[in-house]
């Protein structure tokens, strides 16, 4: 019997792993494209009907998932160019060790962040890292016509593990038709 419930266990973590696998690469799969579209919209190469509205009753027309990303994404780089411009990262100069592009990225549920800083660093004990500043969607909260934007800072070792506390830096509203940034002048989760 024991043999039986090994087997079972066993089966029911690969079929779990194989499962989790199957959606982290259709989250980047599905991310990818959405980057390549932008990119290839932003050149003028690439025609805007690939997701069409949803039309409610009403007349008043949904902003389709795709339309519902890109708008987000225009909304984090507002948000970085206020950080380099006006915020925390203006004057930063990119150097050694220091890279200040802005990175669009996924997280593993699905929601879009932007790295916007990250800098080599050695934390106690001689471990090699990285100070990663990022700007992340807060998709908890309706504000209406604003997105609200975290703006964090994370210490991980060079595999990615966090080696000290998330620090938060700062919160951000974006209006969602003028691209306006509002610094929120707190700290503190609201």
């Amino acid at each position: 019997m024991n043999k039986w419930k090994k087997i079972l266990i066993v089966s029911i973590a690969v079929i779990s792993m194989i499962v989790n696998i199957g959606f982290s690469v259709f989250y980047v799969f599905q991310y990818s494209s959405r980057v390549v579209r932008r990119v290839m919209s932003d050149m003028g190469g690439y025609d805007h009907d690939f997701d069409e509205p949803n039309i409610i009753d009403d007349g008043y027309e949904e902003e389709t998932a795709e339309e519902d990303f890109l708008r987000i994404d225009r909304e984090m780089q507002a948000v970085a160019d206020y950080l380099y411009t006006e915020g925390m990262l203006a004057g930063v100069e990119a150097a050694d060790g220091i890279d200040t592009a802005y990175t669009p990225m996924m997280d593993a549920k699905g929601w879009p962040y932007a790295v916007v800083y990250r800098e080599k660093m050695v934390f106690d004990g001689g471990v090699n890292g990285y100070k990663v500043q990022k700007v992340t969607y807060e998709y908890m909260k309706d504000y209406g016509e604003q997105d609200e934007f975290v703006y964090e800072e994370e210490y991980c070792d060079e595999s990615g593990n966090p080696v000290m506390d998330t620090q938060i830096l700062g919160f951000f509203l974006v209006d969602k038709d003028t691209m306006e940034v509002t610094d929120e002048n707190t700290v503190e989760w609201h």
